[in-house]
């Protein structure tokens, strides 16, 4: 494996879409098993805050309970709210590249060698060293996670499987799995 490895592949509307898809689900599925702590808590503080319990609602306690079961209801929403913004702005994002990478008319490409991996498409090219470089392999696809917030996401449907399979070698053998 000491040799260089260009996979390339055509750029594809409806893949690329289904790829932006499935990360952008995959990040706030991660992010809605936080909230569901949330919720339970908002729902617990909200029961004991308005449910009738005798000489309790006489305490310092039932009041603070009350009103953070409300503070953490507003919460609630304003994560919600969040969310849908997000989702409105990503599909927006969304568009505005794939009607970018439509009219440069290029095609991607991964370069793979012992030293970096390197990621090319018509509007940029990055290369990354294999230690800054790690991946997850999440139903049928493949995300490679490089510097930060930067990661490439491929479906096993886009490569030919020769192609998929020689990625995940090199990712077993030079990187690490999140």
């Amino acid at each position: 494996m000491n040799d260089n490895v260009i996979i390339e592949f055509p750029f594809n509307e409806k893949i690329e879409r289904g790829n932006q898809n499935f990360y952008f689900k995959y990040i706030w599925k991660k992010v809605f098993k936080g909230w569901i702590r949330i919720i339970i808590l908002t729902a617990i503080f909200l029961f004991l805050g308005f449910y009738p319990i005798k000489n309790f609602d006489t305490n310092l306690l039932y009041y603070l309970i009350k009103y953070m079961g409300i503070f953490l209801c507003g919460y609630c929403f304003i994560l919600i709210y969040q969310y849908f913004n997000s989702k409105k702005k990503f599909k927006i994002e969304i568009e505005k590249v794939i009607q970018e990478l439509q009219q440069k008319h290029g095609s991607s490409y991964i370069k793979l060698s012992s030293e970096e991996v390197e990621f090319s498409n018509p509007l940029y090219t990055i290369k990354c060293v294999w230690d800054k470089t790690s991946y997850s392999l999440i139903e049928d696809y493949l995300i490679i996670h490089t510097i930060s917030n930067l990661n490439y996401v491929f479906n096993k449907s886009e490569l030919e499987y020769r192609d998929f399979e020689t990625i995940i070698r090199y990712l077993e053998n030079f990187s690490r799995s999140k």
